[in-house]
């Protein structure tokens, strides 16, 4: 029936009809490459295009997304990768930042700290180098000889007086503060030894001089006779000597035990108290062959 009304060719046109104009198709938009889209990509996509295109519109080529900028200056975010959303993003910035600023309120169970330093601690005046507005006596304490010998001795008109030492005074606390250890360095020529001092009920005066004569006291391992100069023999060997002579046991049993630590020290084996390089740190024992001159 259309047809033949409004067909020029048909019998039945009719000309007071009139023609519908003819309408142009809207045009396919053309094939392109598919292309994925990540999370973070179709959100960027929709915040800058809120409405939707028009049908004559062509759909937009997604661009390859630019890293954000940062907050701080001079530096931009890295670039996200295509399974990261906004919210995995800051998960992952504040487990980060958790682990670098939080310091945790206790240890661990079963943590172990590393050995740290004691504080500065004094010792007792007879523990220390002899000085005259220090001192109350001078001590005088050969680390040749048991601690039995040790003794103050004061010049006086009829000559030294010499008083040993009583129990009091050996069993005078090392410290003002209760010190259960302690180290003591030595060093001479090619040799170096430590001193161990421990007592867990606090550490005396007695306990010092004991732990430094007991030191001494011991034969020379192979490796430290090793360790001492052909051309030096002769006088170590007369060190010995002397001190086996001056011992207060038989000679002979002495010279059967062989050189000592003792003997590496020469003549000078004169205790001149302990000092401390640096604070909280070990120890320092020196020693020396002069006696100086007490004015007491």
């Amino acid at each position: 029936m259309y047809k033949t009304k409004h067909d020029l060719g048909s019998p039945n046109f009719n000309l007071n009809t009139p023609k519908i104009p003819s309408k142009a198709l809207p045009q396919s938009p053309p094939l392109t490459s598919p292309h994925s889209f990540s999370r973070a990509e179709h959100r960027s996509f929709t915040m800058l295009k809120p409405s939707l295109p028009s049908s004559n519109s062509r759909a937009p080529t997604p661009s390859t997304p630019q890293p954000l900028k940062s907050i701080l200056k001079g530096k931009t975010s890295p670039p996200r990768d295509s399974y990261e959303s906004d919210g995995e993003i800051t998960a992952t910035k504040k487990g980060s930042r958790n682990n670098v600023y939080t310091v945790p309120n206790s240890l661990p169970q079963h943590a172990h700290l590393g050995p740290m330093k004691g504080p500065a601690l004094n010792l007792h005046w007879k523990l220390l180098p002899y000085h005259p507005n220090r001192s109350k006596r001078f001590l005088h304490f050969d680390v040749a000889f048991p601690t039995h010998d040790i003794e103050f001795r004061q010049n006086s008109t009829y000559g030294v007086q010499r008083t040993n030492l009583s129990d009091a005074d050996l069993d005078k606390s090392a410290a003002d503060e209760k010190l259960v250890k302690m180290t003591i360095n030595f060093q001479r020529g090619p040799f170096e030894w430590d001193i161990d001092v421990k007592r867990d009920k606090g550490i005396r005066v007695r306990d010092v001089f004991e732990a430094i004569y007991a030191a001494f006291d011991v034969p020379l391992t192979p490796y430290e006779k090793g360790l001492i100069p052909h051309h030096r023999r002769a006088v170590y060997e007369e060190a010995f000597r002397l001190r086996c002579k001056l011992a207060p046991g038989l000679p002979i049993v002495e010279q059967r035990q062989g050189w000592k630590r003792v003997d590496m020290l020469l003549h000078e084996t004169l205790f001149r108290g302990l000092t401390q390089p640096k604070s909280g740190g070990d120890w320092v024992l020196n020693l020396s062959g002069s006696v100086p001159v007490s004015k007491h």
